[in-house]
């Protein structure tokens, strides 16, 4: 029977003091994107807005396994493992036809401790389910938009046959080795029955089960991503409005197409900091666009950044380094002379 759980019980175990670890010879976490296509049309994702990213400008594709291997050899050169790989980011990672190698490849290679992959789960089948176990993968999270076919329509414009998308990760679930199984849905308006159905539907048949709330992403002047809700907590913690965002300090998210920006909810790609196919992962770390990009913050300059001046996500972040501006910039300002 799966724990249910909120965010926080996922992202905020054993987290060490920021502020004390600054500054990082390395990414404590990347967020690794193979395709920013996706398979589905959720209302509240902007990957399925295809007229507002021809606006924006964001570019779509899938990452060549050239530009893959270049990556996890540039991960290697850190002086530490990557304490976790996020293997996703704007887009739906089964649709990569080489994602079992590439998965295989970047377990095998010992660049991370540990490696989760986020899927919407629609491409899980029994063959699916057992090549990914079958690559070491260590947390394999499912994005459930809907409890049933109509609700599907509605919600990610497809239609599915919802029992046999239940038997795919009731499958998955059993033949799951060591990996864990993690089931979320999102709380786009959900009704209490949905919330009743969807724990029914799910927790005996994952490791983990959680309803999320909507998280409002970065650029939120560009859509309401929040689709008229206002929630008061994100992961089971309250929302806290910052000056500083943290994740430009111990994180990176690597774009399909070699541009690396500074978070997970970058879907924009305005926080463009440098780029693989031209420096290697450890130049651009500790290059003069990160820590301008960092400088930015802790002057309390971020409106200066489109994605970064109206963030919602920054409100959620568990590390907190306001007030701690003046020696966080000394410190990163040491490192560099």
């Amino acid at each position: 029977m799966a724990k249910i759980i909120n965010g926080k019980d996922l992202r905020c175990k054993q987290r060490q003091s920021l502020p004390e670890l600054i500054p990082l010879p390395g990414p404590f976490l990347v967020y690794l994107e193979q395709t920013n296509l996706c398979n589905l049309k959720c209302s509240f994702c902007p990957t399925s807005d295809k007229n507002l990213l021809r606006k924006i400008g964001r570019p779509s594709g899938v990452m060549s396994l050239e530009l893959f291997h270049k990556i996890i050899n540039d991960m290697a050169e850190f002086d530490n493992p990557i304490k976790m790989i996020h293997f996703y980011k704007d887009g739906e990672p089964l649709l990569h036809q080489n994602l079992i190698e590439m998965l295989t490849y970047l377990k095998q290679s010992g660049v991370a401790e540990k490696v989760r992959l986020k899927t919407n789960g629609l491409l899980l089948c029994a063959e699916m389910n057992r090549k990914l176990i079958n690559t070491g993968i260590d947390w394999i999270g499912i994005s459930v938009e809907a409890v049933s076919t109509a609700g599907y329509r509605k919600i990610s414009g497809v239609s599915i046959d919802y029992e046999k998308f239940v038997d795919n990760i009731r499958d998955l679930f059993h033949c799951r080795g060591t990996c864990e199984i993690y089931v979320k849905i999102i709380n786009a308006n959900l009704s209490e029955e949905d919330k009743e159905k969807f724990y029914l539907d799910f927790k005996a048949i994952s490791d983990f089960c959680a309803i999320e709330e909507l998280m409002g992403l970065s650029y939120t002047k560009s859509k309401d991503f929040l689709l008229g809700t206002k929630p008061e907590t994100q992961d089971g913690l309250p929302l806290i409005e910052k000056d500083v965002c943290p994740y430009p300090f111990y994180s990176l998210a690597i774009n399909f197409n070699g541009a690396v920006s500074i978070c997970c909810v970058d879907w924009s790609h305005s926080t463009v900091v440098g780029d693989v196919n031209k420096n290697s992962l450890k130049e651009i770390w500790n290059g003069p666009q990160m820590f301008e990009f960092r400088r930015m913050h802790l002057e309390h300059r971020r409106g200066e950044n489109k994605a970064c001046a109206d963030c919602y996500f920054i409100k959620q972040a568990p590390d907190n380094l306001d007030g701690q501006e003046a020696i966080v910039m000394e410190r990163l300002s040491r490192k560099r002379t």
